[in-house]
Order: C-alpha cells, then sequence, then structure tokens
C-alpha cells in the first residue's frame, strides 16, 4: 500500500490507520451509506439464512450490515488484512452481542475456508486495488457456484467541481489516479 504522495507505506496497513477517531468516522459514515448499501445488497439478493464473505471489512460495518439482513439462521465472515481493524471489529460485534458474525485477519485473495459462500461482498474495497479485476476474480473464487458477489463501489473518474474547488479537485484527482496504489 502507499500513501497517496506514492511513497511506500512499510506498514501496509489502511491510508488512514484504524484509531478509535478514524474507526469513529468510518462508524459515521457507514450511517450516512448504509441505507445505500442495505438497498444494493438486498436488490442483489443477499437474504436470511446465507453464508457471506465480506472483503475489507475494517472496523465491521459492512459485515455488520450483512448480519441483519442475513439473521440468525445466517452467517458473516469478514476478513480484512489488517489485525488491529480485526480486533476493532471484534470487539464492535461483541458489544453488539452478534453471534452470526465472525472476523478473521488476511488477504482474502489468498485465504482458504472449509466451504464456499453463498455471497462474496464488499464496500469502497476494489476502488483501492492496483489489479480490482486480479483482485475480484481470486475473491470471487469464494463463492459457491451460482453464488453472489455484490461490491459497492465508487467511480471517482467523472468527479469535479463547480465552481471549480482546487482543493477537492485536487483530493479527487489523488484518489483516482493514486487511490490503486493504497492498498497495493
Amino acid at each position: 500500500m502507499s500513501d497517496v504522495a506514492g511513497d511506500k507505506n512499510p506498514t501496509g496497513e489502511y491510508v488512514l490507520g484504524h484509531s478509535s477517531g478514524e474507526i469513529e468516522r468510518l462508524q459515521a459514515q457507514a450511517r450516512l451509506i448504509d441505507p445505500i448499501t442495505r438497498r444494493i445488497f438486498q436488490q442483489a439478493g443477499i437474504v436470511p439464512g446465507m453464508r457471506v464473505l465480506d472483503i475489507g471489512s475494517g472496523a465491521g460495518d459492512v459485515a455488520f450490515l450483512a448480519a441483519k439482513l442475513v439473521g440468525d439462521t445466517g452467517e458473516v465472515v469478514g476478513v480484512d488484512r489488517v489485525p488491529t481493524a480485526i480486533e476493532a471489529a471484534r470487539a464492535r460485534a461483541s458489544a453488539q452481542s452478534l453471534r452470526n458474525v465472525e472476523f478473521q485477519a488476511g488477504d482474502p485473495a489468498a485465504m482458504n475456508f472449509d466451504r464456499p459462500f453463498d455471497a462474496v461482498i464488499g464496500r469502497y474495497v476494489l476502488q483501492f486495488q492496483k489489479q480490482p479485476a486480479v483482485m475480484l476474480r481470486k475473491i470471487a473464487s469464494h463463492a459457491k457456484s451460482g453464488g453472489l458477489v455484490v461490491f459497492h463501489e465508487i467511480d471517482w473518474s467523472g468527479l469535479s467541481s463547480f465552481p471549480p474547488a482546487p482543493t477537492f479537485d485536487r483530493c479527487c484527482h489523488w484518489v483516482s489516479d493514486q487511490g490503486s496504489a493504497w492498498l497495493t
């Protein structure tokens, strides 16, 4: 993973880190966009009883949303490359007494699971991959035959401001041109 300036990040962690402040920011973001993600997942066919793999779980917000959709008869496994993120997600799941969600640390493209999933999901993960199609192909292999692969992503390519706001436009440029290197 690299930072926005393109320098290598030797820790390989999420560029914004997993401090308590960043986890709070991610929770606030989730409160705003969960309704959209919920609708995407429901329209794609995520239903009670499914076994779901959440890619790039971070502090767990998408996994928690999926856990509600699959209900007590379903199961969600959240995966993230960063152990500190997984620790935060586990603590939050415990605080919510969620019994149908678990978290594992590792690279989801390289992990093995005991059985396939009904669905592989994620939010704001593929947009940060240097080779999103390669990543998608690898993680899709975790879905059973006929299973769902559903990601909620942002297309930054046409984003700009009017009237022009140079700082905003520069940030958009960083994300669209440099963002793919953040998690590699």
